[in-house]
């Protein structure tokens, strides 16, 4: 009787010990990721929940060794790619919180071709890129910041994709027209856009109609939308 006694303890102290560990295993595992949750609306509580408790965790040293050299050497350095996901996936809250709450940087580079947020946001062109595009521009986004070729600028993206809303809005913003991955280039976005064939953009290039008429086999190419 006593042995089965015995037993039974022995059971249950293991049983709570296996328990113990898990648990501190599981805390120790914590994901402080932002990247991991920047691109989804629906994780948006989970984003500044993360930010949060790391902000609690680096000023007051209260959080586990783990979790302390997760938020310093993670969390913090995600800031700025966390940015490019939520500008790539038009998750404007996510945008909002990351530059003003996080201060990740809106000229941040990230990316195979060092694109800045603003050249992401131009690259997709919609209607909610557009608002982003806005935001940035009214947080000190560089409008004529250059990625990495075939990119080019934000300008030069847009065109490419025919975003023409959004070569219009930048534009319109001040965007130049004349420069190009290796410099001022005449008429370099008007001649980027008739090689792609999207004439529908090339009126609100400044001079543009003036160098088609210069160049009549251009109105072949592209057809004729000057005024």
């Amino acid at each position: 009787m006593a042995l089965a006694s015995l037993k039974i303890v022995i059971l249950i102290v293991t049983l709570l010990h296996c328990y113990i560990v898990s648990c501190d295993a599981y805390e120790s595992e914590k994901n402080l990721s932002l990247t991991s949750v920047a691109s989804s609306p629906l994780a948006i509580s989970e984003l500044k929940e993360r930010w949060s408790f790391c902000e609690r965790c680096l000023k007051n040293n209260m959080c586990k060794q783990k979790e302390f050299h997760q938020c310093s050497s993670v969390t913090i350095k995600e800031r700025n790619e966390a940015l490019s996901l939520a500008v790539g996936s038009a998750n404007i809250e996510a945008v909002r919180f990351l530059v003003e709450v996080t201060q990740a940087d809106v000229n941040s580079i990230t990316g195979r071709y060092n694109e800045t947020s603003l050249i992401i946001a131009a690259y997709y062109g919609t209607a909610k890129h557009r608002e982003i595009a806005n935001y940035l521009l009214s947080h000190g986004a560089d409008i004529d910041a250059i990625a990495k070729s075939p990119i080019d600028t934000a300008l030069i993206t847009a065109i490419w994709k025919n975003n023409i809303k959004f070569a219009k809005l930048l534009l319109e913003k001040g965007a130049n027209p004349l420069l190009s991955g290796v410099g001022l280039k005449e008429g370099y976005a008007c001649k980027y856009s008739i090689q792609k064939k999207q004439a529908e953009i090339v009126p609100f290039i400044p001079n543009c109609c003036s160098l088609i008429e210069q160049n009549s086999h251009w109105i072949t190419d592209v057809g004729y939308f000057c005024p």
